[in-house]
């Protein structure tokens, strides 16, 4: 019956009422249309069927049925295909505990300079994210037997604060 404080304070005010909406579009097979995360299934045809995308559905009782579009200009298929091949890395880095993977997803990732001050990065979000991360435990045990420091002093406040 209210709002709780820290959902005020994430941002995302309208997810409940996009919940809600699918919920009630699911139940009463209504066929909304939502932009949902779902299997690709052919939508976008530049990127693998069986990858998840965020694309305009009709929502049903049977789920998503995603709304398909045509190709993409040689730019933006190769932006997309890009970003969608450094998620699969960061997936399959964080199920296995796969450090080399974890940087070719850094690697790949075009917003990421790469070099030193990419690997610095890498490494110091691993320690300020420790606790989370137990499948990088022998990494972060070896990062940090080497000396690496969170530099940030937001992150190593909050890290030091448990949070």
């Amino acid at each position: 019956d209210h709002k709780p404080e820290q959902l005020a304070k994430r941002g995302g005010a309208h997810y409940s009422d996009a919940a809600c909406e699918t919920i009630a579009s699911i139940y009463g097979n209504k066929l909304s249309h939502i932009v949902v995360t779902t299997k690709n299934n052919g939508s976008v045809p530049d990127l693998p069927a069986d990858c998840a995308v965020e694309v305009s559905s009709y929502i049903g009782s049977t789920g998503a049925r995603a709304i398909a579009f045509g190709s993409l200009q040689p730019a933006q298929r190769g932006w997309l295909q890009c970003m969608k091949n450094m998620e699969l890395c960061v997936e399959e880095a964080a199920v296995t505990g796969d450090y080399g993977l974890l940087m070719q997803a850094f690697i790949l990732n075009p917003q990421t300079v790469s070099g030193q001050k990419m690997v610095n990065v890498l490494n110091e979000l691993l320690i300020a994210h420790e606790k989370y991360l137990p499948q990088f435990a022998d990494k972060i045990a070896e990062l940090k037997a080497a000396g690496v420091t969170i530099k940030d002093d937001v992150a190593r406040e909050l890290t030091e604060k448990g949070l």
